[in-house]
Formats: structure tokens, C-alpha cells, sequence
């Protein structure tokens, strides 16, 4: 009976310094390491890594210096230019000869404005049939021009009376509101009249505006063959107003006559001759 608690007793010691082994084992501390992971950088040309550390650490395991490597110098790149456009070469001219035609302005074309459609026989007013302003009026034969304030057919409604024979012509200006009667020819709007200027250079029966169809000056004025005596007469405006009248004589012979710019000049058998 004795053996069997000594027994017992070794056996409970055994396992009871089993026991203190293992807590003293699962207590013992193990020294941490700590380590500073330096960061790696990823160098996007070479795939190398690179670790930059900070001006120098300890490693952890040696105790020696670690030295920062030197950081490699990355390739530069070139920038992107913007493509240039292609010059466009300009012609040398230069080395061109001065009578190329090619390289002379060219001056645009003068045309004269075309003639109108003739207003005919008839009695018009101003400012609702026809429009206020100077016409142009040319003889068939024999025409008569009549101008008055009203349709009334009295004396004093009368502002002018013109009569025309053989080819003559005249000028007229029409006010607004009165009253116009052709009878016999056909006038025009001085813009779309046709030109007076005779070819030849001879100046016969009919008015003439001085600057436009006649230029200012000093001429001859001439009685025709088939005449004794001719006339003429000089006026400030077309109104046919004696009141604008300048000058107004007969001609039995070479007579000279002054025109200036803006000026009427009516011929009567008789003519100009300019060369």
C-alpha cells in the first residue's frame, strides 16, 4: 500500500512539471525584429527597382550603413512638336518681265447704262404716272410739250410751251404734282437717255447740256446753208423758265458763243462745229 502512493506520487510530479515546462515555454518572449521597409519604386523604362531609403539607415540584421545608390538619370523624352504645314511658294515675280500681261491689273470695264424705254404721247402726272426729275426729249417731226399746275385748261395753268421740229431735241425738268403733255416724240429719264455727242464732231439743231454733251468753252456758232439767219440761246436749267434765260440772239453769221459747266445751250438753224 505504501509503494502504490509513492507511485501516485511521482506521477503527479511528473505531470505537474510537464506542465510548468510548457507555460514556461508559451510565456518565454521572443524579441521582435522591426523592419523599415523602404520604398520601391517602379522604374517605368527599365522595369528595374529601385529602394530609396532616406539619407542612410541601419540595416537591421548587421548593424552596417546602408548608402543610398545613386538614382539613375532617367532618358528624356522628346516633346511632341506640332507638324509644320507645308509652305506654299509664292511665285517669283521678280524675275518676271515687266510687260507679262499676266501680271498687269486688270481695270474693270466701263459700261454706259443702257437706254430706257421711251415714254410716248400722252398726258401724264408727275409723281403718280411718271417720276419728278430731267428728261430727254426727242422730235418726231413736229412734237409739242406742255406743262401746267392742273388739267384745267386755262391760260395761267400753263408753266411752259415748247414746240419741236424736224429731228430736234430738248431738255425738260418736271416738278411733282404738275402736269406733262407729249404729243408728237418720245422722251427718256436723262439716266437712260441715249448720247448726244455726234459723231462727226457737228453740233446741229437742239439743246444741249454743257459738261455732258458738250464741253465748256468758246466755240463758232454757224448759220446753216439753207438758212439767212439762225439762233440760239443760253439758259442756267432745263425748267424751260425764261426767268433761268442768260443769253438769247440770232445769228446771221459766224458768231462766238460762251458755255460753262451746267449750262444749256439751244441751237436753232444753225450749228458747231468741233474738231
Amino acid at each position: 500500500m505504501k509503494n502504490k502512493k509513492i507511485g501516485w506520487s511521482i506521477a503527479g510530479a511528473a505531470v505537474l512539471l510537464l506542465a510548468l515546462t510548457i507555460v514556461i515555454i508559451s510565456n518565454k518572449e521572443t524579441p521582435e525584429v522591426t523592419m523599415d521597409p523602404s520604398p520601391v519604386i517602379q522604374n517605368a523604362e527599365t522595369d528595374e527597382k529601385t529602394v530609396t531609403p532616406e539619407e542612410s539607415e541601419i540595416q537591421p540584421d548587421t548593424g552596417e550603413e546602408y548608402s543610398q545608390p545613386e538614382p539613375t538619370e532617367q532618358p528624356v523624352l522628346p516633346s511632341e512638336e506640332p507638324e509644320k504645314e507645308p509652305s506654299i511658294e509664292q511665285p517669283d515675280t521678280d524675275s518676271a518681265e515687266p510687260n507679262d500681261p499676266a501680271l498687269e491689273p486688270t481695270a474693270p470695264q466701263q459700261t454706259k447704262p443702257e437706254t430706257m424705254k421711251p415714254i410716248t404721247d400722252g398726258t401724264y402726272e408727275i409723281g403718280t404716272d411718271i417720276e419728278a426729275g430731267e428728261y430727254l426729249v426727242f422730235s418726231n417731226g413736229i412734237t409739242l410739250l406742255e406743262n401746267t399746275t392742273d388739267l384745267s385748261g386755262n391760260a395761267d395753268s400753263i408753266v411752259f410751251n415748247v414746240a419741236l421740229d424736224g429731228r430736234s431735241h430738248t431738255y425738260v425738268t418736271l416738278l411733282q404734282g404738275k402736269y406733262f403733255t407729249l404729243d408728237g416724240g418720245e422722251m427718256y429719264p436723262v439716266a437712260g437717255a441715249p448720247d448726244l455727242t455726234p459723231v462727226n464732231g457737228v453740233y446741229e439743231d437742239g439743246q444741249y447740256k454743257i459738261g455732258k454733251d458738250l464741253p465748256a468753252g468758246t466755240y463758232t456758232l454757224q448759220v446753216n446753208d439753207q438758212s439767212d439767219i439762225g439762233f440760239y440761246e443760253i439758259s442756267t436749267n432745263s425748267r424751260q423758265d425764261m426767268m433761268a434765260m442768260l443769253v438769247s440772239d440770232v445769228v446771221e453769221g459766224e458768231t462766238p458763243v460762251d458755255v460753262a459747266d451746267g449750262q444749256y445751250l439751244t441751237i436753232r438753224n444753225a450749228y458747231i462745229e468741233v474738231k
